[in-house]
């Protein structure tokens, strides 16, 4: 059997294609295919940020992200070992995040189960402009930064996550680390805790791939669900017009 990285053929940044995404049978596991999800999927790109003016927009957007809530810092800036990604809607920036090879020393290192010793990229600098949260794009960014880690050879990619919005993070599959709260986000009443997925085999990926595509068939059938019952609820229906 051909191994996730051959069957989603990812271009040169480790995104793969949305052409491959919606032909790879790994997709549909969990859900079926559906073109109207597809769709919905399709309308959003994912691409690495390599030109300094895209540079200073990411530093931009995270800024207007992180200060709202108190929490921004210059230490949260990428350096230069960190690889930076954009999620464009309609040609719009929507979101960002960030990957950066975690130290040997690192706090998931020290409370992820069986880590120690193991290649641990951390993804942060999450941020979604306010218009799109509760849509797709948490899912997109999860399920890329589970493929980038694959392609870029790490055993696992991990996050810091505040408590408060850790189970938007659990719902999707990341795994959750029962560990004594930690206080790294620059807020001492904020309690932080480490969640992650394995990426350093082929089952690995297989699961957030088709883990990512029950969560995108979901959250658009609700939508639409949601939509039906709006406009039913406009329209008498026979019944009520006798």
């Amino acid at each position: 059997m051909r191994s996730v990285r051959e069957e989603l053929r990812p271009e040169d940044d480790g995104i793969p294609t949305d052409h491959a995404m919606a032909t790879s049978p790994v997709a549909f596991v969990a859900a079926p295919k559906d073109e109207s999800v597809l769709a919905e999927v399709r309308k959003y790109q994912t691409c690495m940020i390599t030109e300094t003016q895209e540079r200073e927009e990411y530093r931009d957007f995270l800024e207007k992200a992180l200060r709202p809530l108190g929490i921004y810092r210059e230490k949260f800036l990428p350096g230069v070992a960190s690889s930076c990604y954009k999620v464009t809607f309609d040609g719009r920036m929507a979101a960002i995040f960030r990957l950066t090879p975690a130290a040997p020393d690192s706090i998931y290192h020290e409370v992820i189960p069986g880590a120690a010793g193991r290649r641990i990229i951390e993804v942060n600098n999450v941020a979604i402009e306010h218009s799109f949260k509760g849509d797709l794009l948490l899912g997109i960014i999860m399920r890329n930064c589970a493929l980038l880690s694959h392609a870029k050879g790490f055993d696992y990619v991990a996050g810091l996550i505040r408590h408060e919005i850790l189970p938007m993070f659990v719902d999707f599959g990341t795994i959750p680390v029962r560990h004594a709260p930690l206080h790294l986000l620059g807020d001492e009443a904020i309690c932080d805790y480490v969640t992650y997925f394995m990426t350093d085999r082929k089952e690995h990926v297989d699961y957030a791939v088709s883990r990512s595509y029950h969560y995108f068939h979901r959250k658009v059938t609700m939508k639409q669900i949601a939509a039906d019952v709006a406009e039913s609820t406009l329209c008498p229906t026979d019944a009520l017009r006798g």
